[in-house]
């Protein structure tokens, strides 16, 4: 940096203190206990490590509980339950549920047609109903009774009838009402390893261990089906008379049983415990609270010149790292698969992506003036991707599931992956490009880097050639950086636009079929193409290659969020 910034000095105390506080933000801040006695006695910490076949795929009873009660609740809890409680309350005590809020609406002005229903209705006269809809306008909750009023099922009626606006959302409210019913909860849940099966062979559910399975062949023997069949039956009534004892040795008799019905067929108590523990641990979303001191304290360096926050941000930085990279493992170890085939997978890896790349162009430019900022840019673009997991649950699910057929192809592994990355490195880029702008819109000099990205990491230093001034400007470094990430990425993009069409051709027997993510990644390559022609001609190089820059990152997000969510076609599930 030149003398322009060397003579600004931080306010230590205070900014080392926000750091810190940022750290701490969110914290161990001890929550009221809203569960019941009941639910707080019951203990469902062995059985939330039991398997579960769901979707062709064995998962632990704690991550089969979250996706399940996701198509229910939502992203809420109800009364502070765990989705396990929620799960087996909702099967063994349906009838206290009738009048719970407890079905889940995500649609906002779903929920206001419906309110504005229920107040033509004799409902509305009850005592506490005013607040009641406040409160489901606000979270989303809704009771069974309330929604299967008949004027509310004719409203719903209606909204199915529009195909393009609201029906959508009344396939939500059925598939929520139809999974919390309790039959299917029963039917569901497959937790009896099929005897003399193989892995393709569907689970039983404990419900038929009943007597009518007597002589089925899949149950081994008389005795092992009536031990199942009397234990189930001890759970279920203990818990229709909330005995928490009762009910904690039903589930310790069930725990102890299924995983020896057929060993074989049984997954590794270790991945089924670590399976629930990250769920538990909220898919580890929580990661973005390390990343954001982080980004304070790189800013704070690239400002000040500050040394001390350098050290500090590119340590808490890499911290951040390491439990973004122990998170992506873990995800990839109980799932058996690399975790890129879903939005919530997606983002995520696209994060880490950009941790990797960056923390290679820290080590190239560690002595150059470019130093720090790649890593601020990782750090921001992995805060914002982990708040989007963290903070919206519902349209970015972190539930695993298995892979559409059509992505079982070792294409995924190579043109995914090198899309999701150059989207990362694009987001990175713009981040670069907007500290240009504002060095610009506060005075700062028309500066650019004469010998390009590439140029600069060539020249070792991070500076211009032709230039004596050791000390780069805030212009200089920040055109560097982002034309650095611009070329990486425009590289990459292309590259994985071409495998794509070769993955087309071997899937769809097309390489390319107008689907409205082929075009707005095509456009997102076109911008960055524009941007490469513009940079040679045009006179202020910095500014336009950061305004483009910024241009092609808004093309991405929207290629990335509004063709995913709100426009179908063939890539939609990720």
């Amino acid at each position: 940096m030149n003398a322009e910034t060397r003579r600004l000095r931080p306010p230590v105390k205070g900014l080392v203190a926000l750091a810190l506080g940022l750290l701490m933000f969110g914290g161990c801040a001890e929550k009221e206990d809203l569960r019941s006695e009941f639910a707080q006695a019951v203990d469902l910490e062995d059985w939330g490590r039991l398997a579960v076949h769901h979707e062709g795929r064995i998962k632990s009873f704690d991550s089969f509980a979250r996706t399940m009660m996701s198509y229910v609740t939502g992203p809420r809890l109800i009364a502070g339950q765990s989705p396990a409680f929620t799960y087996l309350d909702l099967a063994f005590r349906p009838a206290s549920y009738l009048d719970t809020d407890v079905l889940f609406i995500k649609n906002k002005p779903t929920r206001g047609r419906i309110v504005r229903t229920l107040q033509s209705e004799a409902v509305s006269a009850q005592p506490g109903f005013t607040a009641r809809m406040d409160a489901f306008v606000e979270t989303g909750l809704i009771s069974p009774q309330l929604l299967n009023m008949p004027a509310v099922n004719d409203l719903l009626e209606i909204m199915r009838q529009d195909l393009m606006r609201t029906a959508r959302f009344v396939t939500m409210i059925d598939n929520a009402k139809a999974v919390a019913r309790p039959d299917v909860l029963h039917r569901m849940l497959r937790m009896v390893a099929p005897p003399g099966g193989t892995f393709e062979t569907p689970w039983l559910a404990l419900q038929e261990m009943g007597p009518s399975f007597a002589g089925d062949p899949r149950v081994a023997g008389v005795g092992a089906r009536e031990q199942l069949a009397e234990d189930y039956g001890r759970l279920q009534a203990a818990w229709a008379a909330q005995d928490a004892e009762r009910v904690n040795g039903a589930l310790a008799a069930l725990s102890s049983v299924l995983p020896t019905i057929e060993p074989a067929l049984y997954p590794d108590a270790d991945r089924l415990s670590w399976e629930s523990w990250y769920f538990k641990a909220k898919s580890m979303t929580w990661v973005w609270l390390l990343y954001m001191p982080a980004l304070v304290l790189l800013l704070l360096s690239l400002v000040y010149r500050w040394p001390t926050a350098r050290r500090l941000g590119m340590g808490v930085f890499l911290v951040a790292f390491g439990f973004h990279t122990f998170a992506l493992g873990l995800r990839w170890y109980v799932s058996g698969r690399w975790p890129n085939s879903n939005m919530f997978e997606a983002v995520t890896t696209a994060a880490w992506f950009g941790g990797i790349v960056a923390l290679v162009c820290e080590f190239v430019v560690r002595r150059s003036a470019m130093r720090n900022v790649f890593a601020l840019g990782s750090a921001a673009a992995s805060m914002a991707a982990l708040m989007a997991v963290h903070f919206l649950p519902t349209d970015l699910s972190p539930n695993i599931g298995n892979m559409m057929p059509v992505l079982h192809n070792v294409w995924l592994y190579i043109h995914t992956n090198i899309i999701i990355a150059s989207y990362c490195l694009i987001f990175m880029a713009a981040i670069s490009a907007l500290l240009y702008l504002g060095y610009r819109v506060f005075g700062g000099r028309a500066d650019f880097v004469r010998m390009g990205g590439a140029g600069t990491l060539i020249a070792g230093d991070g500076l211009p050639a032709d230039t004596g001034d050791k000390a780069a400007s805030p212009g200089q470094v920040m055109d560097g950086v982002t034309m650095v990430l611009m070329e990486l990425s425009f590289v990459m993009l292309w590259a994985g636009l071409v495998m794509g069409a070769i993955w087309a051709d071997h899937s769809w027997g097309r390489p390319w079929g107008w689907d409205p993510k082929e075009v707005f990644a095509l456009n997102t390559f076109l911008v960055f193409a524009v941007l490469v022609h513009v940079r040679l001609k045009s006179r202020d190089k910095g500014l336009w290659t950061a305004v483009l820059a910024v241009v092609g990152a808004g093309v991405m997000l929207f290629n990335w969020i509004v063709i995913n969510f709100w426009i179908t076609g063939l890539h939609s599930y990720a």
